[in-house]
């Protein structure tokens, strides 16, 4: 699992220089605040921003309508490969393809980029043929 360390600003798994880059430009956390507060910001209860929340709404609407491949690939080990936003998105698309990964947190492309691409060209090979 990717562990993200705020003692040294680095990621386990990860060399220094490519750490660095994640870190980059925030000299220290107090920086990445704003960041940290994003995934709070997704209207996932009815309170809040009436406005933000009917386009959620709106957008639900539509995407329940959705009869078109969809590929999920959320991982084990991240925010948002457990509870309510992969949830969410399986109740969207329940036609959807889920395909859990393993490992990779917060970091999926870095650490599994070719697992994720060997699914991805799986699934658009499968639905290539189903035309």
């Amino acid at each position: 699992a990717v562990v993200s360390t705020q003692s040294t600003g680095g990621y386990e798994g990860v060399d220094g220089a490519t750490s660095k880059g994640y870190t980059a430009p925030f000299p220290n956390y107090r920086y990445k605040a704003g960041v940290a507060r994003w995934p709070q910001l997704v209207p996932m209860l009815p309170c809040g921003n009436r406005r933000i929340i009917e386009d959620m709404r709106a957008t639900k609407r539509f995407l329940r309508t959705w009869k078109k491949p969809v590929l999920m690939m959320f991982c084990n080990d991240g925010i948002s490969g457990k509870g309510a936003s992969k949830e969410l998105f399986k109740s969207l698309f329940p036609h959807g393809v889920d395909i859990p990964i393993t490992g990779g947190g917060s970091l999926l492309p870095e650490f599994k980029g070719e697992e994720l691409a060997q699914h991805l060209c799986r699934f658009l090979n499968d639905n290539k043929k189903k035309k």
